[in-house]
């Protein structure tokens, strides 16, 4: 049986920024060098997850990494995938990686129904707790 060209998950080539991080990411904790690697990493990693698995463009579309839902949720699929498929990981593991996946897919629908993104043009969404948010900028005034 011919295995597709991509490379094994649970073994990120070594000059990616995924094969330094022992675990999983936080998203929010990294700095601005270390988000851009991640996303220079992830976006490879999403093009052959879409490709993988037919993902339309109405569930991750062209601009998901302008959204930060999208980016954890997908950074978040991709660890659970680099750990399901380690040397450490038992049989069952891989089931495991579809069950996370059909948890993510469910979070990016929502994502996606929210920000209501085309293959063509981005939407920022609106925000969902606009007192918050008007509070928030009168106290930094």
């Amino acid at each position: 049986m011919t295995q597709p060209a991509w490379p094994y998950p649970s073994d990120p080539p070594p000059d990616t920024f995924a094969a330094q991080v022992p675990g999983p990411l936080h998203v929010p904790s990294l700095n601005d060098l270390e988000r851009d690697a991640m996303l220079t990493d992830l976006r490879l990693w999403v093009a052959q997850m879409q490709e993988r698995f037919h993902i339309n463009t109405r569930l991750i579309p062209p601009c998901w990494e302008l959204h930060g839902g999208m980016v954890e949720a997908l950074q978040a699929l991709r660890d659970l995938e680099r750990d399901c498929y380690s040397e450490k990981a038992p049989p069952s593991a891989a089931v495991d990686w579809f069950r996370g996946f059909r948890e993510i897919e469910a979070r990016l629908a929502e994502l996606a129904a929210i920000t209501t993104c085309s293959p063509l043009e981005h939407r920022d969404p609106t925000p969902r707790w606009p007192r918050l948010q008007q509070n928030a900028t009168q106290q930094n005034e």
